[in-house]
C-alpha cells in the first residue's frame, strides 16, 4: 500500500476569507495524492499556485478535503512541507554589496544562512536551532557536500552568485528536515554543471535524506529523466492531468504543442510594431558605417579585481562597440555578476581609469555614478529583489513609468503623474504592446513572477538606453512575453550586454565573452561558436 504524503479530494482554494474572494481554481481539484517514493513534476502556469495549495497556504472547502500524511518525525504534531521558490535573489540589497570589501558584524556567510543563523554577531557563539530542534550537524555537512557548498561555507552570502545561493536554500530547506519539499522553476538561469547538481540532489532527496521533492517546471522545459509522476495545471483551467508518467507523458506532449500553437498566434501586437517602439533611440537609423566611427561604449584595458584578496577578475581586455550586442557567459561564480556590477558603477572598484566609457576614463572625479545611470538600463536578480520589497505597491503603470528616473535604475518613487505627455504615450505603447495595459492598474506584488519579469524588462527599456544590461532576464518569463520580448531586441540600436544560460532565453547576438576565472576569457563572435 502506498503511503500519502498529501492527498486532495474536491477541494476548493481561495486566498481569504472575503465572501467575493474568487477560488484560486475556477473547479475544484478533484483529486490528487502524493505518495512517498513518488517523484512528481507540475507542468504549466498554474504550478506555483498548485504548490501553495500543496503548503497549506490557500483555505481550502471544506475543511479536511486537503490531508496529510503522518509526520516523518513523532515528535511533530503536523507534517512540514517546505516551498522553494526562486521570484528573486535572496538575500541582497543591491548589486554593489554582494562585493563590498569591508563587512559589519552582524553580516552572515553562506553556513549561516544555511543553518538559519541570520542574525547575529559573528564574533559569539550561538547554540543554533531551527524551529526548536537542535540542529542535526552530521545532515548539515552532508547538504554541504552534496550540492557543492562547503568550499563555500565561509564565503559572505551577499558575496554568492545567484546559482550557490539557489543550492544555500536547497540545503536550508532540507536541513529543517520536511515531510515535502516543493521547488518551483528549480533550474532557471543556470549553466549546465550548477543545474546538473541541483537535479542529482532533487532526484535523490528521498533515498539520502528522507525528503520527497516535487518540482514545479513550465509548458516549455523539459521533464527530468528521474521524475515518475506529471501533473499538468493550468492558470485558468486547473489541474488537467496527473498520474503515472508512462501514462501522462503523451497528455503532456499534447498541451506543449497546444501552447506552441498559441505562442504564434500570440507573439504580435496588432496596430503596434517594434519600429514604433525604438524609433526615439538616440542609435535608431544609424548604420554601421556610422556607429564604427563612434567611440566604444565601453573599454576594459587591464581591469583586475580582487575580493578579500581573492582575485575575482584580472588583466581583462575588452572593448564593446556602440550598438554592439553581446552575449556574456561563464558559470556561476566566474565573474559574470562582478563584470556587470564595474559596468552599472556598483562596485566599490569601478571608478578605475582602466575602465574608459565612450572615451573618458572612469577616474575618480571625472564621472559620476549618476553620469554613468543616465545612459544604461538594466533588469537582473538583483533589481528584482529589491523590487519586491520596495515597490511592490507600485501600480504597473507605475512600475514601468520608474524606469524613467534619469540618475539611477534603483529609484522607485511615482513618476507617472510627472512625466510630460509624450513619455507617458511611450510608456503607454510599451504597455500596450506587451499586453500589460489590461493589467495596469494591479501591483506588482500581485503579479505572477513572470508578469514582474516582464514589466522589469519593459521597464528598462522606456528609458531608451544607450547601454542595456539584461541579467537573466528571461529566466521565469512564460514563452509568449519572451517571444515578443526577443522581437523587439532584434530591432534595439542600443548597446546590449547579455547575459543567459539557457539557449531559449538568448535574444540574438553578435559577438561573446566567455569568462573562464581570474585572467582567462574568450572573446569572438557568435556564429563561429556553439551556443
Amino acid at each position: 500500500m502506498p503511503t500519502p504524503i498529501v492527498t486532495i479530494h474536491n477541494a476548493t482554494f481561495r486566498a481569504s476569507l472575503a465572501r467575493n474572494a474568487a477560488p484560486i481554481f475556477p473547479h475544484p481539484l478533484r483529486s490528487l495524492q502524493l505518495n512517498r517514493g513518488e517523484k512528481w513534476a507540475l507542468c504549466g502556469t498554474g504550478k506555483a499556485q498548485l504548490m501553495n495549495a500543496l503548503s497549506n497556504k490557500y483555505l481550502c472547502t471544506p475543511p479536511l478535503s486537503l490531508r496529510y500524511g503522518t509526520p516523518r518525525l513523532a515528535t511533530r504534531g503536523v507534517p512540514r512541507v517546505e516551498c522553494v521558490q526562486f521570484s528573486g535573489a535572496v538575500p541582497t540589497a543591491h548589486l554593489s554589496a554582494r562585493y563590498e570589501y569591508f563587512k559589519d558584524e552582524f553580516d552572515q556567510t553562506c553556513g549561516q544562512f544555511v543553518l538559519n543563523d541570520s542574525i547575529g554577531s559573528r564574533h559569539v557563539a550561538y547554540d543554533v536551532a531551527l524551529g526548536g530542534e537542535p540542529v542535526d550537524r552530521s545532515l548539515y555537512a552532508e547538504l554541504l557536500r552534496a550540492l557543492q557548498l562547503s568550499p563555500l561555507e565561509n564565503r559572505w552570502a551577499m558575496g554568492l552568485s545567484n546559482g550557490q545561493m539557489r543550492r544555500a536554500r536547497l540545503a536550508r530547506a532540507v536541513l529543517r528536515k520536511p515531510d515535502l519539499l516543493l521547488v518551483d522553476d528549480p533550474f532557471l538561469g543556470l549553466d549546465p554543471g550548477a543545474a546538473a547538481v541541483i537535479s542529482e540532489f532533487l532526484a535523490t532527496s528521498e533515498e539520502r535524506f528522507g525528503v520527497p521533492a516535487v518540482v514545479g517546471l513550465r509548458w516549455q522545459d523539459a521533464v527530468p529523466q528521474w521524475a515518475t509522476h506529471l501533473c499538468g495545471v493550468d492558470a485558468s483551467r486547473g489541474v488537467l492531468f496527473a498520474g503515472e508518467r508512462g501514462a501522462t507523458a503523451p497528455k503532456l506532449a499534447a498541451l506543449q504543442e497546444e501552447h506552441r500553437a498559441l505562442l504564434s498566434k500570440g507573439a504580435s501586437t496588432p496596430g503596434i510594431s517594434p519600429t514604433d517602439l525604438v524609433c526615439t533611440h538616440p542609435l535608431f537609423g544609424k548604420g554601421a558605417h556610422e556607429t564604427l566611427r563612434l567611440p566604444a561604449e565601453l573599454e576594459f584595458r587591464g581591469v583586475g579585481v580582487t575580493y578579500r584578496g581573492e582575485p575575482v577578475l584580472r588583466d581583462l581586455e575588452w572593448r564593446v562597440a556602440q550598438g554592439s550586442k553581446w552575449h556574456v557567459r561563464g558559470d556561476n561564480g566566474s565573474g559574470k555578476s562582478t563584470l556587470l556590477s564595474l559596468i552599472a558603477a556598483e562596485h566599490p572598484q569601478s571608478w578605475n581609469r582602466r575602465v574608459v566609457q565612450r572615451g573618458v576614463p572612469r577616474a575618480t572625479g571625472a564621472t559620476s555614478y549618476f553620469d554613468v545611470n543616465k545612459r544604461l538600463a538594466m533588469s537582473s536578480p538583483e533589481l528584482h529583489a529589491i523590487f519586491v520589497k520596495r515597490g511592490k505597491a507600485l501600480s504597473v503603470r507605475e512600475s514601468v513609468a520608474s524606469g524613467l528616473h534619469e540618475a539611477s535604475n534603483n529609484n522607485f518613487q511615482p513618476l507617472w503623474s510627472k512625466l510630460p505627455q509624450e513619455k507617458q504615450q511611450l510608456v503607454q505603447l510599451y504597455l500596450d504592446y506587451f499586453g500589460l495595459g489590461a493589467i495596469e492598474s494591479r501591483t506588482f506584488g500581485e503579479l505572477s513572477v513572470s508578469e514582474q519579469k516582464l514589466v522589469l524588462f519593459v521597464r528598462a527599456l522606456v528609458k531608451m538606453p544607450e547601454l542595456l544590461v539584461l541579467d537573466e532576464a528571461f529566466s521565469g518569463m512564460e514563452d509568449t512575453a519572451m517571444l515578443r520580448c526577443m522581437r523587439l531586441l532584434d530591432e534595439w540600436p542600443g548597446t546590449t550586454l547579455v547575459v543567459a544560460h539557457v539557449q531559449e532565453e538568448t535574444p540574438k547576438c553578435d559577438h561573446y565573452i566567455r569568462l573562464l576565472g581570474p585572467g582567462k576569457c574568450e572573446i569572438g563572435d557568435v556564429e563561429n561558436t556553439e551556443g
